[in-house]
């Protein structure tokens, strides 16, 4: 089945972060011919017209779509989750990690179905939690800057206080957080 129609529900894809045990920026590692962020937003232009990089590495620019950055830096995905909720202008928005270039597009268009069941709607498989693949609403802005103020950053303990739709999806190589070099070379093998 072939969607043709876009949503307007924007995408943010977090390239922030310090990336330590990758030892350089996740979203421009190179995975076959392109790099993480360009595999990523290969997969979201059929879905939607709106797609802005969170970073403040200016060599992202270089991709042609905008680029905020975090208000409260070094808040790890929660202070992502703000910048974008903060720079929207719609009710919804989907969030996406840099590290996950194997996303599928059935993914997030299953989670677009149930974008309206629950305020938090995010992907999870059968061993772990997807929340930066997932959609959030505006409505909670307020909520994400308190608890950033408060420096409760941990985005799993921020879902369980709100009602949330965890979207079950067999566990497969769309959902491989790439960030280490280890697990590069394994999916690197696995794809040839």
């Amino acid at each position: 089945m072939t969607e043709t129609l876009k949503n307007n529900i924007p995408a943010y894809i977090l390239c922030g972060g310090r990336s330590l045990r990758m030892g350089q920026d996740k979203g421009l590692v190179t995975l076959q011919k392109g790099e993480f962020i360009t595999h990523i937003i290969s997969t979201l232009k059929p879905i939607t017209d709106s797609i802005v990089l969170i970073t403040e590495n200016e060599e992202y620019s270089r991709f042609g779509l905008p680029v905020i950055q975090d208000v409260y830096p070094e808040k790890g995905p929660l202070g992502g989750i703000h910048a974008a909720l903060q720079h929207t202008e719609e009710s919804q928005i989907l969030v996406f990690s840099c590290d996950i270039p194997l996303l599928k597009s059935y993914v997030i268009r299953e989670l677009i179905r149930f974008k309206n069941s629950a305020d938090i709607v995010f992907a999870k498989t059968e061993k772990r939690w997807h929340p930066l693949i997932g959609i959030y609403p505006k409505g909670l802005l307020s909520e994400v800057e308190e608890n950033l103020n408060q420096n409760k950053l941990r985005l799993i303990d921020f879902i369980k206080e709100h009602k949330y739709k965890a979207v079950n999806f067999i566990d497969d190589a769309a959902f491989t957080n790439i960030n280490t070099p280890e697990i590069l070379a394994r999916v690197e093998k696995n794809l040839v």
